[in-house]
């Protein structure tokens, strides 16, 4: 008996060993995973309220349908804002390209006219206050006051004549270019404005079914926050897992058996994509075992599968 045993138990051994090489292997012939379609995620520009809400999970939508609004008060009242600085660098703009107007040439040369007769009676004055601090019947003091109220006279006779040669001559060419400039700016700002305004009405990118909207009218969401996603209306593809130890036996373009929970027959599948990077722990970090236990996310377009509804489990049997 104990003859029999030692014979026996070897085989058993031997026989197990080979029926869990023989599952592993099957194991890693096949890919597990998911029918999927295109998804878009949808996330808000700013920190905003909801305003309007037009659809709602599992609708219909086509391309460029108004899905939801943002609140636009502020919005607009920058707009509103830039307009006005717009129209006060056109009124500026306008303003030196037409020139001086005959009735503002008229207004300076009167100032220039008063200026200069107020010189001549400061420089009387003067005149006679020295006349007088020679005969000693002024004072010292007398006698600055008359010159510097010539000097001041002086210096308003000549900044009007100033301006007045500056309304006669027009605007210079180096301020009308400013002019333009500050313009083309504010050309720029209100259509930046206005493309942000835009911004606060969400439409849909492609038609397709709307997937998850967690939202409701009137909460708040901030900038960059999802607020939903649609799956586009197009064919499925299978996304599944490929192990590490059929990675190499596989490459773009292998057409492929794709099995779909629920369906008897198998799908015509052709390999467009798989990750250069493992699904999980990088390969550098891992023993030799534990590589094999890696596995590579693959997606893998199937033909006729248009009705298939996202989300199936589908299974690859790989070369």
């Amino acid at each position: 008996m104990t003859s029999l045993i030692r014979w026996i138990l070897p085989l058993t051994v031997s026989a197990l060993i080979a029926i869990l090489a023989g599952c592993q292997s099957e194991t890693d012939h096949r890919a597990m995973g998911t029918l999927e379609r295109e998804r878009f995620v949808m996330t808000s520009p700013i920190t905003e309220r909801i305003h309007t809400l037009l659809v709602e999970e599992g609708q219909f939508v086509n391309a460029g349908d108004v899905l939801l609004t943002l609140d636009d008060q502020a919005s607009l009242a920058l707009i509103t804002q830039r307009q006005a600085e717009q129209e006060y660098a056109v009124q500026t703009l306008n303003s030196l390209l037409a020139g001086t107007r005959f009735e503002q040439l008229n207004a300076a040369q009167a100032i220039v006219d008063a200026a200069k007769a107020n010189y001549q009676e400061a420089t009387l004055k003067y005149h006679r206050a020295v006349e007088l601090y020679q005969k000693k019947a002024v004072s010292k003091a007398d006698l600055d006051t008359a010159e510097a109220s010539k000097d001041a006279s002086a210096a308003k006779l000549e900044e009007s004549q100033a301006r007045w040669l500056e309304l006669k001559n027009g605007a210079l060419p180096e301020a009308i270019a400013q002019a333009q400039a500050q313009l083309n700016a504010a050309k720029a700002v209100l259509a930046w404005q206005q493309v942000k305004h835009d911004e606060l009405t969400l439409r849909a990118p492609v038609s397709g079914i709307i997937d998850t909207l967690p939202w409701h009218t009137g909460e708040r969401v901030t900038a960059g926050t999802q607020i939903l996603s649609l799956l586009a209306d197009t064919s499925p593809y299978a996304r599944v897992y490929v192990p590490a130890t059929a990675r190499a036996a596989l490459h773009i373009g292998d057409v492929l058996d794709v099995w779909v929970e629920g369906i008897d027959t198998p799908f015509i599948g052709t390999v467009r994509n798989v990750r250069s990077q493992p699904a999980f722990t990088p390969f550098y970090a891992l023993n030799e075992r534990d590589r094999a236990r890696l596995m590579y996310l693959t997606d893998i377009e199937l033909q006729h599968a248009d009705e298939l509804p996202t989300g199936l489990a589908v299974e690859v049997r790989l070369p």
